[in-house]
C-alpha cells in the first residue's frame, strides 16, 4: 500500500528516516552532522544574539540557532551529540509516541539554549502522521521564530508542488534554498505543499507537509508565516530543503503549541487528505498557570555512592510520602528542574541550569576596550555540552521563582527547605534553592 510508512526517530527526538514504497525519503547524511541537519526537526533562533560582529575565525562561537537534533561534531574523535531526551511516553491505543528534549545550539557557543522541545508523533492512519510540538524557552532572551525544518532526497522526489487557496496545487520547484522565489506566505497557499516524483502525474508517489494557512491568528507576530523550499539539483547533499517559518514576538517563559502533518501516498490522495487537514494545523501560545496545571509528587531516590536526590519515581517498597510537588507543565514564568549526573565524580545533583557543571572555557574577547562590541563579549563563556562532562538524567517538572510564585493562593515552600536538597542542589548560573518555590 502506497500509504504505508515507517519512520526513524533519532536520539534527539528528530525524524531521521521516512520509508515507504518509494524507498528512503530522507537525504544522505554528512560526516560532521550525522542525522543533525538532514532530518525533520524543530529549530529556532535567538537572532539578536548572533555573533555576526565577530571576526570570521571566532564567528562560530556566536551561533544562536537552536536545533532539536543536537550538536555538529567537527572535532576529532568526538561522537555525535544528540539533544538529551529527558522523558518519553508511548500510547499504543492512540498510536502515539511523545518525548521532551533539551534543544542544542549546534556548535560550541557563548550563547545558551533554554529551549525545551516537547513533540508527539501520532499515526492517524491512511498515510497521515500528526506532529505536535510544545516549545518552552526558559532563558531571558526571546526566540525569533519557530521553524520546523526538514526535507527529502531530491533524487527520490525531484519535483515539488505547493497548494493554491482553492485546494488545487501548482508546480513550485525553486533551484536554491534561500534564493529569490523560494519563499511563499502561508496565506498565498492552501496550507500545504508536497514533494513528488512527477508533478504532472497524480498517481506518482508524494510526501505532503500540511502547515496550515492561518497560523498568525493567535499570539504576536513579526510578519507573515511562510513556507521555504529549495533543492540541490542532485548535488552532493541530494537534499530538497523544506521549512516553515513562523516569526513570533516571543515573551520568554511562555510555552508555544505548534501542530503540522505529513501525508504519504500518491499525489492525488496526498492533496485530498491534506485539504482535509489544513484547518487542524495550528499555532498558539499556551496559558499554563499555577491554578490550571497539575502537580507531580517528588520522592527521595538513592543513587550510587549513597546520594539521595529528588525523583518522580516513588519508592518500590514501603509507603514513603512525597517530600514536595512541582508543576507537570511549563507554567508561565517557571524554570525546569533537572537531575544531572556529573560524570567525573559520579555524583548526581538537581538544578534549574542544564549547563551546570558542563565543559566550558573563558571566551577570548577579540575587541578592545572602547569598541562598541567590547562589552557584549567581555567575561563570556564558551559552553561545550558535547564533551559529556555531564549526563542529563531526568526532567522532574517545573518550579516557580520566589519572585513570581503565587504564594498567596497556593501553599509553597523554598526548595532549600526540603531535607537533603541543600547537599544536592547546584545553582549553576540560575536561581539558588532559596529563591525557588515548590508546592507542599
Amino acid at each position: 500500500d502506497e500509504r504505508c510508512w515507517e519512520i526513524g526517530i533519532g536520539k534527539g527526538g528528530q525524524v531521521y528516516s521516512i520509508c515507504s514504497s518509494f524507498g528512503e525519503a530522507m537525504p544522505p547524511q554528512t560526516p560532521h552532522s550525522q542525522w543533525m541537519d538532514e532530518a525533520w526537526q524543530l529549530t529556532t533562533i535567538y537572532a539578536h544574539l548572533l555573533g555576526r560582529d565577530l571576526p570570521r575565525e571566532q564567528r562560530p562561537y556566536g551561533n544562536a540557532f537552536v536545533h532539536q537534533s543536537g550538536i555538529y561534531t567537527r572535532e576529532k574523535d568526538i561522537k555525535p551529540f544528540y539533544s538529551p531526551i529527558l522523558a518519553t511516553s508511548s500510547d499504543a491505543q492512540r498510536r502515539a509516541y511523545s518525548l521532551v528534549s533539551w534543544g542544542q545550539i549546534p556548535q560550541a557557543s557563548v550563547n545558551r539554549s533554554g529551549i525545551l522541545v516537547y513533540v508527539q508523533y501520532r499515526d492517524l492512519g491512511a498515510g497521515v502522521l500528526e506532529v505536535t510540538y510544545v516549545i518552552y524557552n526558559f532563558e531571558n532572551e526571546p526566540m525569533t521564530n519557530l521553524s520546523p525544518w526538514g526535507g527529502v532526497r531530491t533524487s527520490v522526489f525531484p519535483e515539488h508542488v505547493v497548494s493554491n487557496p482553492d485546494g488545487s496545487c501548482r508546480f513550485f520547484t525553486p533551484f536554491n534554498y534561500g534564493a529569490d522565489g523560494c519563499r511563499i506566505h502561508f496565506e498565498d497557499t492552501g496550507g500545504w505543499a508536497a514533494a513528488t516524483q512527477n508533478a504532472e502525474n497524480p498517481h506518482s508517489y508524494a510526501i505532503g507537509v500540511v502547515f496550515g494557512s492561518k497560523l498568525d491568528r493567535k499570539g504576536e507576530h513579526r510578519g507573515k508565516p511562510r513556507y521555504d523550499c529549495g533543492n540541490s539539483r542532485h548535488g552532493t547533499r541530494d537534499y530538497t530543503v523544506q521549512a516553515t517559518v513562523i516569526n513570533i514576538k516571543d515573551k520568554p517563559f511562555t510555552p508555544h503549541l505548534l501542530r503540522m502533518y505529513f501525508v504519504i501516498g500518491t499525489l492525488d490522495k496526498v492533496a485530498e487528505k491534506a485539504n482535509q487537514l489544513v484547518d487542524f494545523a495550528i499555532y498558539e501560545p499556551l496559558d499554563f498557570t499555577e491554578a490550571n496545571t497539575p502537580l507531580i509528587a517528588l520522592f527521595p531516590r538513592r543513587y550510587g555512592k549513597g546520594q539521595t536526590v529528588l525523583s518522580r519515581q516513588a519508592p518500590a517498597r514501603g509507603s514513603a510520602a512525597h517530600v514536595c510537588r512541582v508543576y507537570a507543565y511549563p507554567v508561565k514564568g517557571s524554570l525546569p528542574l533537572f537531575v544531572i549526573k556529573h560524570n567525573p565524580s559520579g555524583q548526581h545533583f538537581i538544578t534549574t541550569d542544564p549547563y551546570a557543571e558542563c565543559e566550558r572555557e573563558p571566551f577570548e574577547n577579540p575587541f578592545k576596550p572602547g569598541d562598541p562590541a567590547y562589552k557584549k563579549y567581555e567575561g563570556r563563556t564558551v559552553y561545550r555540552a558535547y564533551k559529556r562532562k555531564t549526563d542529563w538524567v531526568e526532567l522532574l517538572g517545573f518550579v516557580m521563582p520566589k519572585a513570581k510564585a503565587d504564594t498567596g493562593s497556593f501553599a509553597a515552600v523554598p526548595l532549600s527547605s526540603i531535607p537533603g536538597v541543600s547537599e544536592t542542589f547546584r545553582p549553576g548560573e540560575k536561581a539558588d534553592a532559596t529563591a525557588i518555590m515548590v508546592r507542599k
